[in-house]
């Protein structure tokens, strides 16, 4: 007989990691975005009193788009390993982990020194101790990088909080840029497995003789392209605009650039308009494309500051790149059909609209800016709204097979 606690912890909701962590990623988006701007506006307090920026940027990378990596991983692992999902009072109890580090960073000024970072710090490293015995166990070399990334991402979460215990200020941005820049690498190589076998497996349900085409040396090329080109910004990030390493950074992404134009050159974007699971996926990767083309331009040209080309990363790429991943996995891993509604590429277009203001907000007038700001940040915060709303029903109830 089970006990109360299997009984507990046995419903739909806690049987895969994406129900959880996906709704989660989907409710603190708008959450967070929204109260940003209210604390931007001047009308709310910033949580512990911190940095708006700093607290703005640490949210969205290491609350909202941790969320949806926690269950990207481990609904992923299972799947590439033979291995049994986490799920009942387990996933619980790491669904806990996350909500506690919310809540220790938004209520950080009430607590002893330190405890509310203390309290955010606790979910990756558990995280770990589920997505890394499987993966060793199943011997595939080529998914140790996930773990590798994990631990970078930790790091990056860990200098990003050291102002929340005033012992480092001023490597709360290196943190964020070092915790952003491990999603995308992640991203770009999901990216380079998913949206090619999607692509054709879709096409192939239709009929369609021509087969989707990939290149293994410029997948591998564009990764490590995008390794390198991202590294070297973290490190030349505050040189001066004269500076030689500032051109060599340009150099890097306009290379970065082209391998991943040549990475995606088969894909046949072009036959995936009339399915918007499909064509998001496209676009999410297209985002990488714009941000390092941005990125060249700044370090090269001047004519973009370089705050456009980092949130073409995040409010373009991750943005667009984790509903893309919240609104399929649920679907497939459900039992229904691999169709999106009329609703769900309606938010597509809205995350995508919100991450061209955003890009394109730096670039207006000053008296501009912050209305852009605004327009993008609600934007998003409705696209991830519906989102709850249409897949709730989804994530927390039983699969339809």
């Amino acid at each position: 007989m089970r006990g109360p606690s299997s009984r507990t912890f046995s419903g739909a909701f806690f049987s895969y990691g994406f129900r959880p962590f996906f709704l989660s990623a989907g409710c603190y988006a708008p959450l967070a975005l929204l109260y940003w701007l209210g604390v931007l506006s001047g009308g709310w307090a910033s949580p512990g009193g911190r940095s708006p920026i700093a607290w703005h940027g640490h949210e969205m990378v290491f609350g909202w788009a941790a969320a949806a990596l926690c269950g990207f991983l481990l609904t992923a692992v299972p799947n590439w390993t033979s291995s049994r999902p986490v799920s009942g009072a387990a996933l619980a109890w790491l669904w806990l982990l996350w909500l506690l580090g919310r809540a220790g960073i938004w209520f950080s000024a009430a607590l002893p020194s330190g405890v509310g970072a203390l309290l955010d710090l606790l979910l990756i490293p558990a995280l770990l101790c589920f997505v890394l015995p499987p993966i060793h166990r199943s011997r595939m070399a080529r998914h140790y990088v996930f773990p590798l990334f994990l631990i970078v991402f930790w790091v990056a979460d860990l200098l990003s909080l050291l102002p929340f215990t005033s012992a480092w200020p001023s490597r709360a941005t290196t943190g964020v840029y070092l915790g952003t820049y491990v999603m995308i690498v992640m991203l770009t190589i999901i990216g380079g497995r998913v949206v090619p076998n999607f692509t054709r497996g879709a096409l192939r349900a239709r009929g369609k003789e021509e087969s989707v085409q990939t290149s293994e040396a410029f997948s591998k090329a564009a990764i490590l392209g995008v390794i390198s080109a991202l590294a070297l910004d973290l490190f030349v990030r505050n040189a001066p605009d004269t500076s030689i390493w500032v051109r060599a950074n340009g150099a890097a992404a306009l290379l970065v650039v082209v391998l991943l134009v040549l990475r995606a050159r088969g894909w046949r974007f072009r036959d995936t308009w009339d399915n918007p699971l499909l064509w998001i996926l496209h676009v999410g990767q297209g985002w990488l494309i714009v941000a390092f083309t941005a990125r060249a331009l700044s370090c090269l040209t001047g004519w973009i500051p370089p705050t456009a080309a980092f949130h073409a990363l995040g409010a373009g790429a991750m943005a667009t790149m984790i509903l893309a991943f919240l609104t399929r996995a649920p679907l497939g891993h459900t039992g229904r059909p691999l169709r999106a509604s009329r609703v769900t590429a309606w938010t597509y277009r809205l995350v995508i609209a919100a991450g061209v203001v955003r890009v394109s907000s730096p670039l207006l007038p000053a008296r501009m800016q912050f209305a852009g700001l605004v327009v993008a940040g609600s934007l998003f915060a409705i696209a991830y709204a519906i989102y709850v709303v249409e897949y709730f029903p989804i994530l927390t109830g039983p699969a339809a097979r």
